[in-house]
């Protein structure tokens, strides 16, 4: 039986929440391997629990973003027709592959976000190139892909996008991708549940911290400059990403009274 004190879960859950709701990416990036290496849960399963989690930290940290920032919400809709497919493609293609793997491909999705902001940090020159409406679904999909296949809300690849090649301001960017995150996640979660891969008792914890860490990160993000965060930021991705790639998961222990055990996954 797994027995999680709900403390913790709304502790890590709020970490994770204050960071998504701050660089607009749901806090899945971070949530994964504080699941897998704290909680010592399995890797599908965190991705699961990370999906469910990031429904709740988005739809409270979007809301400074909507009061604040002027979001393309024509854009949105066309990245969520691209996004909503591609997570399921995503989430059953990650059911064929072994945690392991899994572990390396977030690494090295991770790793690539922080490279990105140390080398280029965005900044937004002159007006928005947006491309034309199918390259806009494609990205769309290419996000929810990503979303379904490591349990990520997709930010990690849509905001440098939006912000590098499409030239959109930083805040709107984080604002557009928290936006997004709701669907993708709703559907993401939907189908890890059908496969019977969501601990639905991490969530309340998670969800409760998450949406209060989200709300704190989003309203600090309205008055903080975003360069020497992002630089912080990547940073610390650095790190998490050589242990996603490098480290094996702990085994888990099956005694019934260690607080973060276990049954079979």
């Amino acid at each position: 039986m797994i027995r999680h004190p709900l403390l913790l879960t709304a502790s890590l859950g709020a970490a994770a929440g204050a960071l998504g709701g701050m660089m607009g990416v749901g806090g899945g990036i971070l949530l994964v391997p504080l699941l897998v290496h704290v909680m010592r849960e399995p890797q599908h399963e965190a991705q699961a629990v990370s999906l469910a989690f990031i429904i709740a930290t988005a739809a409270v940290a979007v809301v400074p973003y909507l009061a604040r920032e002027r979001l393309d919400l024509g854009l949105a809709a066309l990245l969520a027709a691209g996004a909503l497919p591609g997570v399921v493609a995503g989430a059953r293609t990650a059911a064929r592959m072994s945690a392991l793997w899994l572990r390396r491909a977030f690494g090295i999705a991770v790793l690539a976000t922080a490279i990105r902001i140390l080398v280029a940090p965005p900044i937004p020159l002159g007006a928005a190139m947006p491309w034309p409406w199918p390259f806009e679904v494609g990205l769309g999909l290419g996000v929810g892909f990503l979303a379904g296949l490591l349990g990520i809300g997709g930010g990690t690849i849509l905001v440098p996008v939006l912000t590098l090649v499409q030239r959109m301001p930083q805040h709107a960017a984080q604002g557009l991708s928290l936006l997004l995150i709701v669907p993708v996640g709703l559907v993401g979660v939907v189908t890890y549940a059908r496969g019977g891969k969501l601990p639905a008792k991490l969530l309340p914890g998670l969800l409760a911290g998450g949406a209060l860490g989200g709300l704190v990160g989003a309203v600090l993000a309205q008055g903080i400059g975003g360069r020497s965060l992002a630089r912080m930021f990547a940073v610390f991705l650095v790190v998490v990403s050589m242990q996603m790639i490098f480290s094996r998961p702990r085994p888990r222990t099956r005694a019934s009274g260690d607080p973060i055990s276990g049954g079979p996954s």
